[in-house]
């Protein structure tokens, strides 16, 4: 990856060398999870992934990437077992709060649900003796679709500790760090389906 783009991190130290993380990134292209294991160096990424992404040669390489198939409709109580054992196994979980691939100018972004924030203090709830971050990450691509050479930068927020949400009452906790994750990610807040107005190559 760093051969073929020009990859610049920004804010690395911000991602824990060790112990369980939640990462918590924009998306933006297809490219984000490569450009997460640059970030990541050694580390094991765990991706949560709609089920309908698991087709084909894709699907086969989506397992291979660390990634494993839910129900975003109908999240599973299997799907929670399985994050509280990754989190309790020191890994990183890797959730795209937006949901979604949105095509957007940098530093934007889409409107969040509260499921990252719901599945963080939960866990955070079920394994109390651990110290849970969400970590923020925004990607700044300089070119719609990336080419060799493209200049891509990943920029590493400062990690949202999930106890102190715990210490508010259940809801405003939830829209306190949906807020923060929110704000972490962009400076505008973009309500539109899709964007085609990204910075063409020149």
């Amino acid at each position: 990856m760093s051969l073929y783009f020009e990859v610049h991190l920004v804010g690395e130290e911000f991602l824990p060398a060790t112990g369980p993380v939640l990462l918590a990134p924009v998306h933006r292209s297809r490219w984000d999870p490569f450009m997460l294991y640059v970030l990541a160096h050694k580390r094991l990424l765990r991706f949560m992934a709609s089920k309908d992404e698991f087709v084909g040669l894709q699907g086969w390489l989506m397992r291979r990437l660390g990634a494993f198939p839910v129900n975003t409709q109908r999240p599973s109580a299997d799907m929670i077992r399985h994050c509280l054992e990754l989190l309790s196994s020191q890994e990183v979980l890797v959730v795209f709060p937006e949901g979604n691939l949105y095509y957007y100018a940098p530093n934007e972004v889409h409107p969040l649900k509260p499921g990252v924030a719901w599945l963080a203090l939960n866990c955070q709830r079920e394994l109390p003796d651990l110290h849970l971050p969400v970590v923020p990450v925004r990607f700044v691509y300089a070119d719609r679709v990336l080419g060799f050479r493209s200049r891509a930068d990943i920029v590493v927020q400062k990690p949202l500790l999930v106890k102190e949400y715990l210490d508010l009452p259940p809801k405003e906790g939830l829209r306190r760090l949906t807020a923060d994750l929110q704000q972490a990610l962009g400076d505008v807040v973009n309500e539109t389906p899709s964007l085609e107005t990204f910075p063409q190559k020149r």
